[in-house]
C-alpha cells in the first residue's frame, strides 16, 4: 500500500508539487515565528519592561479622548419638515425626514459618532446610514431623545458613510428638534456617554451594568476596550460570528465520539460524488473531508463523468487503494451530472443516502449531526442542513442559515440544497435523477421527494454541515453563470404541479434567478368578505376603501365598515353616500369600547363570504391583483391565514411576515427594507410560509377562523391577536403565508396614535406577558427563522451567540 501512495505521489501534476512546497516553506516560517514570539516573551527583559507597556497601552486607549473631531455638514434633502430658525425643525403630517451629508469630506469615516440634538418634549425617530449605495436596513438605527438624554452614540462601519438620514415617526402632533451638530469620538469618551445617558447617576445600578458591558480581548498581545452599547453595535462579521460560534476543538469531536456510543440507530450512510475535471486540490478536499467525519460508518460512491484529465481517475484508484470505503466507477462516455450521480448511487449499500458535490467539503460533524437527527426523528426521510461558502484559498463567507421546512418557500427556491441525506428507498422509488434538468437536477429530485413524505419526515439540522466551493464558473459564485438551471427549474416546477393535481403557472424571476408561482383561480370566483373597523378621521378611511374600489380587478367581494364610535358629521355623511353608491359596502355600527378582537369577531357573524378579509382603515392599495394573489393562497386546503406586504409611505417595508421570538413576543420580517432589496436570500422577495402575519391584511377561509375560536378578545384586545390567531391556526395543522404580490401602503397607527401613554403601556404589556405564557415554547422557536439569526432586531443578522443546540454536550 505504501508503494502504491508513492507511485501516486510521483504522479502528481507539477502544480501540486509547488503548492506542497510553498506550504512546506510557510509552515516552517510560521515554527520560525512562533519560536522567535516565545522566546521574547519568556525574556527577562520582556518581564521587566510590562509595566511601561502597560502605561503605553493606556496612552493608546485614551488619545481618542483628546483626538475628537466635530464635522461640518450640511441638510441635503428634507420632507414634511419646516426649518422655523436655522437648526431647528417642527414636523409636518406625512413622512418627515432630514438628511445630511458632510460638506468637507465625501464621507464621515467609521467608529464612534455622537450626534447633539435639543428637544423640549420626546422625539422619536430611525437612523439610517449610506455607504455610497443607498441607505441600508442593515444598519438601522431606532432613537428615543428626551430633554434629558438629547445625544445618541451610533458606531459607524468601518468603510464610513457618505450621508446619514433621521426620519421621524408620525404621532399625530407637531414634534421640535433642534439638531447641533456631529463629532466623531474615541473609546473613553463612549464610555463617559454610556454612565451619563445609560447607566444613570447610582453606582448601585451602573455598576453592574459596566461590568457587564464592557469587554476586555486581546489583539496581538495588546488589550482593547470594547463597548457593548444595546442598539449600537455595529454589524458582526461572519468571521467573528465563526470564531464565537462554531470552532470546533478536539474536545468537541472527542465528545461527539462518546456520544456516537450512547445512540441505538447508526445505519450506514453512502455518500454519492459525480467527478469530472475536477481540480485536482479540490478534489482530494473533498475525498479527505469524508474521511475526516467522526461518523465513521460510510462508503463514499465516486462516479467519474469520463474525465478527459487522466489525473482525475489516477487520484481516485489512489484514495480508493488506500481506504476500502471508497468505491469508484469511471464512465465510458460522457453522460453529465444526472447520469453520473445515478451511477455513484448504484454502487450504494447504505440505507441512507448523501449529496456531495466533487469540489465542496464536508465540516467533520456532517456526518454525526445527521445520525443525531435519525435517532431523534426515526422516520425521517429527507434531512438538510445550513451552509455556508468557500473559496479557493479555504475562507469561509456568506452562510445561509435557514428555515426548516418551507414548502412554500421551496416551490421558488431550492433552499434544501446542501447538505442533504435521504432515504435510499425514497431515492429509488421516485427513479433518482432525472437526465434532462442538469443545473435544477437537484431540485427535480428533491421535489419528486418530498411529493412521498409527510411535512414532518423533512428535517432540519442549524448547523454548518457543508462548504460550498466558490470558483470562477460555479453556482456557488453566481447563479447567472449557469442560465440554464432556471430554465430547468421551472420545468420541474411546473411538472412538480401536474403531478400533485394543482392549477398553477411557474414564472421565472431573472434578477435573483429563481421562481414565482401562480395560483389560478377557479372559474367561479368565492366571495370575500372585507371587513375594516374604523372611528372618525374619514380622510384616512376614504383613501383606502377609494384604493380598494379602484384598483382591485378581483369581482366577487363585500366590504364590511365596522364603525366604532363616530361621531363626526363628515364620517356619517360619508358612510351614508358610500352605502348608496356602493350595494356591496355596508357600514355596522359598534358603539362599544375599542377591542379590535371583539369588533373583528362580532363581525364575522354578519359576513357573507366564505372568505374573510381583515383590513386596517389605514391601508392604501398598491397593485390590482392584490385580491386576487391573496385569494388564490387562501383557498388551498393546507393554507390558513395568508398576509400581504406592506409599506411604510416612505417606501420602507412595514410588514414581510412575523417572526417570533423578535423583541420577546414578535417582530415583522425585514422592516425598513427598502424597495430595491431582495432581503435576506431573496426572501424579502418570494412567497413563503411564516409563523405567523399581520392582520392589518389577512385572509383566512371562514371554517378555519371559526374552527380556531377567531381573535382573543378577553386577553388580546389590542396587540398580538393577529400572532395568537396564527399560531393557533399553525397548531390546528395549516400553514400561514405572506406573499410579496399583493402590496399596500400602511399608514401605521395613523387612526389610533402610538401607545405612548403609560395606560396603553401597561396594557401592552400585559397582553405581551399574556403571549409569553401562552405561546412559550413556540416564541423560543420559530420554524421559519433560524436560531443562528439575532431575535433583537428584525434585518436578519447573525446571532451574537447561537440558540442552537449542540447535541454532544447537551
Amino acid at each position: 500500500m505504501a508503494r502504491d501512495m508513492k507511485k501516486y505521489e510521483e504522479n502528481e501534476g507539477s502544480a501540486s508539487e509547488i503548492l506542497r512546497a510553498d506550504y512546506e516553506k510557510l509552515l516552517g516560517e510560521k515554527q520560525n515565528l512562533e519560536k522567535l514570539v516565545h522566546d521574547l516573551t519568556t525574556s527577562a527583559s520582556w518581564r521587566l519592561t510590562k509595566p511601561l507597556r502597560t502605561l503605553l497601552s493606556i496612552k493608546r486607549s485614551a488619545w481618542p479622548l483628546a483626538a475628537f473631531k466635530r464635522w461640518r455638514i450640511a441638510r441635503c434633502e428634507m420632507h414634511d419638515v419646516e426649518e422655523t430658525t436655522p437648526h431647528t425643525f417642527v414636523t409636518k403630517p406625512g413622512t418627515p425626514f432630514l438628511a445630511y451629508a458632510p460638506t468637507d469630506s465625501t464621507r464621515l469615516p467609521g467608529g464612534w459618532m455622537l450626534l447633539s440634538f435639543k428637544v423640549s418634549a420626546p422625539v422619536y425617530f430611525h437612523l439610517s446610514y449610506d455607504e455610497g449605495s443607498g441607505y441600508s436596513d442593515l444598519h438601522k438605527r431606532f432613537i428615543l431623545l428626551t430633554p434629558e438624554k438629547p445625544s445618541v452614540a451610533v458606531r459607524l462601519p468601518q468603510s464610513g458613510i457618505s450621508k446619514f438620514r433621521i426620519d421621524f415617526f408620525e404621532t399625530g402632533e407637531a414634534q421640535s428638534l433642534e439638531f447641533h451638530g456631529v463629532q466623531t469620538i474615541g473609546s473613553l469618551q463612549v464610555l463617559f456617554y454610556l454612565l451619563k445617558t445609560k447607566m444613570g447617576t447610582d453606582p448601585k445600578y451602573w455598576l453592574p451594568k459596566v461590568k457587564k458591558g464592557l469587554q476586555l480581548f486581546k489583539v496581538g498581545g495588546v488589550h482593547a476596550l470594547r463597548l457593548k452599547l444595546i442598539g449600537d453595535e455595529p454589524t458582526q462579521s461572519y468571521d467573528e460570528w465563526v470564531d464565537r460560534n462554531d470552532i470546533l476543538a478536539d474536545s468537541d469531536l472527542r465528545a461527539m465520539c462518546e456520544h456516537l456510543k450512547e445512540l441505538s440507530f447508526k445505519p450506514k450512510i453512502s455518500i454519492i460524488m459525480p467527478t469530472y475535471n475536477t481540480p485536482i486540490a479540490f478534489l482530494k478536499r473533498a475525498i479527505e473531508s469524508v474521511q475526516q467525519q467522526v461518523y465513521e460508518h460510510w462508503e463514499l460512491c465516486i462516479a467519474d463523468d469520463a474525465s478527459p484529465n487522466k489525473d482525475v481517475r489516477t487520484t481516485l484508484e489512489a484514495y480508493a487503494a488506500l481506504d476500502a470505503r471508497i468505491k469508484i466507477h469511471v464512465r465510458s462516455e460522457n453522460g453529465h451530472i444526472s447520469r453520473t450521480s445515478n451511477d455513484a448511487a448504484a454502487l450504494a449499500t447504505g440505507e441512507f443516502l448523501g449529496l456531495l458535490d466533487h469540489d465542496d467539503e464536508l465540516r467533520p460533524h456532517a456526518l454525526y449531526m445527521n445520525i443525531v437527527e435519525l435517532n431523534r426523528h426515526p422516520k425521517a426521510g429527507l434531512i438538510y442542513s445550513d451552509e455556508d461558502k468557500i473559496n479557493a484559498f479555504g475562507k469561509r463567507f456568506n452562510p445561509y442559515f435557514k428555515s426548516d421546512w418551507n414548502p412554500e418557500l421551496f416551490t421558488q427556491q431550492n433552499f434544501i440544497c446542501h447538505f442533504t441525506v435521504m432515504k435510499r428507498s425514497h431515492f429509488e422509488a421516485v427513479g433518482g435523477f432525472r437526465a434532462g434538468f442538469e443545473g435544477s437536477q437537484d431540485w427535480d429530485l428533491f421535489l419528486r421527494m418530498t411529493e412521498l413524505l409527510r411535512d414532518e419526515q423533512i428535517r432540519h439540522i442549524p448547523h454548518i454541515l457543508y462548504h460550498w466551493r466558490a470558483i470562477e464558473g460555479s453556482t456557488a459564485q453566481s447563479a447567472g453563470f449557469k442560465p440554464y438551471a432556471l430554465l430547468a427549474a421551472q420545468r420541474a416546477l411546473q411538472e412538480h404541479f401536474e403531478r400533485t393535481h394543482e392549477a398553477a403557472t411557474v414564472e421565472t424571476l431573472d434578477a435573483i434567478s429563481q421562481c414565482r408561482i401562480r395560483y389560478l383561480l377557479p372559474s367561479v370566483l368565492p366571495l370575500v368578505s372585507v371587513i375594516i373597523p374604523t372611528r372618525d378621521k374619514i380622510d384616512i378611511l376614504a383613501r383606502c376603501i377609494a384604493s380598494i374600489l379602484k384598483k382591485t380587478t378581483y369581482q366577487n367581494y363585500e366590504i364590511i365598515i365596522i364603525d366604532n364610535g363616530s361621531v363626526e358629521a363628515a364620517s356619517l355623511n360619508y358612510f351614508e353616500k358610500l352605502q348608496q353608491q356602493h350595494h356591496h359596502i355596508r357600514v355596522v355600527r359598534d358603539d362599544g369600547p375599542f377591542n379590535f378582537s371583539a369588533l373583528n369577531n362580532r363581525a364575522v357573524k354578519q359576513a357573507r363570504g366564505a372568505i374573510l378579509g381583515f383590513l386596517n382603515n389605514d391601508l392604501e392599495i398598491i397593485n390590482a391583483d392584490w385580491l386576487s394573489e391573496m385569494v388564490s393562497h387562501v383557498l388551498r386546503a393546507q393554507n390558513g391565514a395568508v398576509g400581504a406586504r406592506l409599506w411604510f409611505p416612505n417606501n420602507l417595508l412595514q410588514h414581510g411576515g412575523v417572526i417570533l421570538g423578535i423583541g420577546g413576543v414578535a417582530g415583522h420580517s425585514h422592516k425598513g427594507m427598502p424597495r430595491s432589496h431582495f432581503g435576506y436570500f431573496n426572501r424579502g422577495v418570494l412567497a413563503q410560509n411564516f409563523s405567523a402575519v399581520t392582520a392589518a391584511c389577512l385572509l383566512v377561509r371562514k371554517e378555519v377562523f371559526e374552527q380556531v375560536g377567531g381573535f382573543d378578545e378577553a386577553s388580546l384586545a389590542i396587540a398580538f391577536n393577529d400572532v395568537d390567531l396564527c399560531l393557533k391556526i399553525r397548531e390546528a395543522g395549516y400553514w400561514n403565508v405572506w406573499t410579496p404580490y399583493a402590496e399596500a401602503y400602511h399608514y401605521e397607527s395613523l387612526s389610533r396614535g402610538y401607545e405612548h401613554s403609560p395606560e396603553k403601556f401597561a396594557r401592552f404589556e400585559k397582553e405581551s406577558a399574556a403571549m409569553k405564557t401562552r405561546w412559550q415554547a413556540a416564541l423560543l422557536t420559530d420554524p421559519a427563522y433560524n436560531p443562528n439569526l439575532t431575535v433583537q432586531s428584525e434585518d436578519f443578522k447573525f446571532a451574537e451567540r447561537t440558540r442552537a443546540t449542540r447535541p454532544w454536550i447537551s
